[in-house]
């Protein structure tokens, strides 16, 4: 009787239990929120190559007339080959910022021709450039914009035939705008496409011909780039 009575006694107990747990709404639980799975944030340094073309807008003072309208533009272009390297920060799941350097070696080059020897030569050296990003991610896909100053190092050559022959290099400064395609292969490895403009500004070239006559040119360049880009990210 004891042991039936005990019994009856636990079975009440667990129903009543249960009866009171019922009275409480159920809590529901929230979803852990998920870490992306592609982390932008941390160095990076790579490689790039591609094509650039653009303009050489040259003024030319007495001495370099090669034609007499003191006008001695052409178009420039050639091939591209440098390394970057830079920082993101990804501030959200899908919000960069950044910072990138780069240079190149440049094989852009161009002339205008009258009756020979008449001729003046635009030769690209090289190309630098340190420009902010802002980009947008998706995963492992980034789309990106990017804008800062830019620098190159070009060479004259001017053949006239009073004046002789007159070679220099000059260093240019101005800015550059671009944007951009990665895609974040692994944990490491990054491919991308990227365009740029730049804006050189104008240079006073100066000097003397072979005949010792002075030269007094002026040259604008502005031009545009495609490159192919390997990173490797740390």
């Amino acid at each position: 009787m004891r042991i039936a009575a005990l019994i009856a006694s636990i079975i009440v107990g667990v129903g009543i239990g249960s009866a009171r747990a019922a009275d409480f709404p159920s809590v529901p639980m929230r979803a852990p929120i998920a870490a992306p799975m592609f982390n932008w944030t941390g160095f990076y340094a790579g490689i790039h190559g591609g094509w650039g073309w653009g303009d050489a807008k040259r003024t030319l003072g007495v001495n370099d007339a090669l034609f007499g309208s003191g006008i001695g533009s052409h178009e420039i272009d050639g091939g591209i080959v440098g390394g970057h390297m830079g920082f993101n920060w990804q501030l959200s799941p899908n919000w960069l910022v950044g910072l990138e350097a780069s240079i190149a070696w440049s094989g852009m080059d161009g002339s205008t021709s009258g009756a020979a020897p008449t001729s003046i030569r635009t030769d690209v050296d090289w190309i630098a450039s340190a420009t902010p990003r802002l980009g947008w991610t998706s995963n492992n896909w980034l789309f990106y914009v990017k804008g800062g100053v830019a620098g190159a190092r070009a060479g004259t050559t001017a053949v006239e035939p009073t004046a002789g022959v007159f070679t220099a290099k000059n260093s240019f400064l101005g800015w550059t705008v671009g944007a951009g395609l990665e895609v974040l292969a692994g944990p490491n490895w990054v491919f991308g496409v990227e365009y740029n403009y730049y804006d050189l500004g104008r240079e006073t070239i100066g000097g003397v011909y072979s005949t010792v006559l002075p030269a007094a040119q002026s040259a604008d360049l502005k031009f545009s780039t495609v490159l192919a880009r390997l990173s490797y990210k740390y």
